[in-house]
């Protein structure tokens, strides 16, 4: 900043610069305020990974190797599912209760309002599944169903024996 005495005549504009004190309070606010921003962000991401190492931890302090034969993979590989919980245009067990669909007095089951227009109307005959033991034609709402747990799909049986039957061979 160039000073001129009060008698100096000069055809130069004279030049000052005073910043409000004011203005530099409010810069030191807003860096403040972004380092705490800055902080709390860095701060919750790191409780994540840490929340998240610790479940991974928890999960595999606690699982032990379970001895299978035969006869338990099978046990658990397929599993008798209620009718209620399986999409029967799907054909998909949805492990939440579905939508019923009265049609003449018979239930069925759907997982939306394109399913139950299906099962209303029978539209490529979906009421109907295969029995895969014998290739007989079942009625799905008075099925025994069967979940295939490794694919998601299930099988319908005319009989509890039927898929009990098909449980212990698979």
């Amino acid at each position: 900043m160039k000073q001129r005495h009060f008698k100096q005549q000069s055809n130069e504009p004279m030049v000052g610069t005073v910043e409000n004190p004011s203005r530099k309070i409010y810069k030191l606010l807003i860096s403040i305020l972004f380092l705490i921003f800055a902080s709390i962000i860095l701060l919750s991401c790191a409780n994540d990974k840490k929340d998240k190492t610790e479940t991974a931890l928890l999960s595999v302090t606690k699982t032990k190797p379970i001895q299978m034969n035969s006869t338990v993979a099978s046990q658990t590989t397929y599993e008798i599912v209620p009718n209620d919980k399986v999409c029967m245009v799907n054909d998909r067990f949805m492990g939440v209760e579905q939508i019923p669909i009265d049609v003449e007095g018979t239930t069925y089951y759907g997982c939306c309002q394109g399913c139950v227009d299906k099962l209303q109307k029978n539209i490529d005959n979906v009421r109907f599944g295969s029995n895969p033991i014998n290739d007989v034609k079942v009625d799905k709402a008075n099925a025994v169903i069967v979940q295939d747990k490794s694919k998601g799909s299930v099988y319908y049986f005319a009989s509890k024996q039927d898929a009990q039957s098909f449980i212990n061979n698979n």
